[in-house]
């Protein structure tokens, strides 16, 4: 009786393999069986024994040893981003249309169990490796907007939301942008996706208080505190008819979002929507959120 390999429902999302009889494809397949060797294995096993010893670390989820995110919250968190969803009407600030409708964003979770702590670590804890957990869903949202917000056969541009210079000076990395270079990386989107940072914080606005833990008034400070940058590429944008995905982390109010939009709007580029990784309500809403620890 033969073993039921289980397919991994992320594999579509991660670097795609060389196709054909290629010589990138024949190292591969000597790399496949070097890996898969007793010897390998043991070698392999001998070293994580080691680094566990030297640099514990546990998950960020459940807090068991010797893994950044253990295998069942692994897969829990990708059981929890199989279907993104519209989260629109979560979030009252954001900009509203001639017909009174909101902009529409697309998330891959809910901010709540596994998915919640894995973006905080990746944010916050600087551990920057993370994103190669959080990439996989961000491009089944992006495929899922891509396939019900953008019109067929119109470019699209993803334009990831800044983050302020003092945050950015913090963590040392983007990190909405280290997750589009690992889209980029990984190749599956389609072709006629571009990837550019058309936005920033303006300089006088840099050192603002963070958004994390305001109510809805105290958001509405974001307002008129971005700007464009690039007018050569905006320019280019714009001749070739292209259209806006925005790209961010978590959605609460949609302050940010609508700030990035007016700034995109105003240098003639249309947004026909945002893409983020998890969605909640504002922070002064009372919510119950079960913890994973």
């Amino acid at each position: 009786m033969r073993n039921r390999v289980r397919p991994d429902p992320d594999a579509i999302y991660k670097r795609a393999v060389p196709a054909g009889d290629t010589p990138a494809r024949h190292w591969l397949r000597r790399l496949d069986a070097w890996w898969v060797n007793g010897a390998a294995y043991a070698v392999r096993s001998a070293v994580r024994g080691t680094a566990a010893l030297l640099l514990p670390v546990d998950c960020v989820c459940c807090r068991r040893p010797d893994a950044p995110v253990c295998v069942r919250c692994a897969r829990a968190l990708r059981t929890a981003c199989l279907h993104p969803r519209r989260v629109e009407h979560r979030a009252e600030a954001l900009p509203l249309n001639q017909r009174n409708e909101p902009l529409p964003v697309v998330a891959a979770g809910a901010y709540d169990h596994e998915l919640a702590a894995v973006i905080l670590a990746y944010k916050n804890h600087q551990m920057p490796g993370l994103a190669r957990i959080l990439v996989p869903p961000l491009a089944r949202a992006v495929k899922s907007a891509m396939d019900t917000l953008a019109a067929p056969g119109v470019p699209v541009v993803l334009v990831p939301v800044p983050t302020r210079l003092q945050a950015r000076n913090r963590r040392g990395y983007f990190p909405v942008g280290l997750l589009l270079g690992g889209l980029r990386r990984a190749r599956v989107l389609p072709g006629r996706i571009q990837v550019a940072r058309l936005v920033r914080y303006r300089a006088t606005r840099q050192f603002t208080s963070a958004q994390k833990g305001k109510g809805r008034r105290a958001r509405g400070a974001v307002r008129n505190s971005m700007c464009t940058t690039g007018r050569r590429s905006l320019a280019r944008l714009a001749a070739q008819g292209v259209q806006v995905l925005l790209v961010d982390d978590v959605l609460t109010t949609g302050s940010t979002l609508a700030e990035a939009q007016r700034a995109l709007a105003e240098a003639g580029l249309p947004v026909c929507g945002a893409v983020v990784l998890a969605a909640t309500p504002a922070p002064d809403e009372k919510r119950p959120v079960r913890s994973t620890r």
